[in-house]
């Protein structure tokens, strides 16, 4: 398994608030812990601030991620490539996945909240790692017949991961503010992924 394993041990959410927040997988059920949580008064205000960014990242429902959806966004974008006729048109549209993924428009009002942001990262860095190593689209070539070696998986991951928080905002000049989102994916990438800091040179340096 490309994935450093970790056993799942069956606890109460809501013990040692909120540790176990982002165990919960299921958004709206994470909502609805939260909304106990708040109620009770456990982690206030940092909460209401956890409430605010779980409605803006899978909305009302809870049903779609719009981190996800940014994400992919953002990589088909850049797929499509950068002409002088449509760089303008393609940093407005940048500038809207920036602001889905809550780097423009929606900059914590402390360090406690910003604790809070980079933590909702973390945890969407891990939902799209657990995506990609179980992905045919990533594990697989021609179709999905011949199987890739673990070593290219990481590699190819690492390689989005790089492109899609500097490449891509770079040659529209907005790389600056990806910055402490890349962090993020990055450092979580090194954590999750064996081996991930030798994958993850390889790429940078390559």
């Amino acid at each position: 398994m490309l994935l450093k394993k970790e056993k799942p041990a069956q606890i109460d959410p809501l013990e040692n608030w909120p540790e176990h927040y982002y165990e919960i997988e299921n958004a709206k059920e994470r909502k609805e812990i939260l909304a106990q949580a708040i109620s009770r008064g456990l982690d206030l205000p940092n909460d209401n601030y956890r409430m605010k960014l779980l409605e803006k990242r899978y909305g009302k429902d809870g049903k779609n991620d719009a981190f996800m959806k940014a994400w992919m966004m953002i990589k088909a974008s850049g797929a499509a490539g950068i002409s002088f006729f449509n760089k303008r048109h393609l940093q407005k549209e940048l500038k809207q996945y920036m602001k889905d993924l809550c780097l423009l428009e929606y900059a914590p009002e402390n360090e406690t909240e910003q604790a809070v942001l980079l933590t909702e990262w973390e945890n969407f860095a891990k939902v799209l790692l657990a995506s990609c190593t179980g992905s045919k689209t990533y594990c697989s070539t021609l179709f999905g017949i011949v199987p890739i070696k673990d070593a290219s998986v990481a590699r190819k991951i690492a390689e989005e991961i790089d492109f899609v928080t500097r490449t891509y905002p770079q040659k529209l000049e907005l790389a600056d503010e990806f910055a402490p989102f890349r962090e993020v994916m990055v450092n979580t990438y090194c954590n999750m992924i064996e081996n991930g800091s030798s994958y993850w040179y390889e790429v940078v340096n390559s």
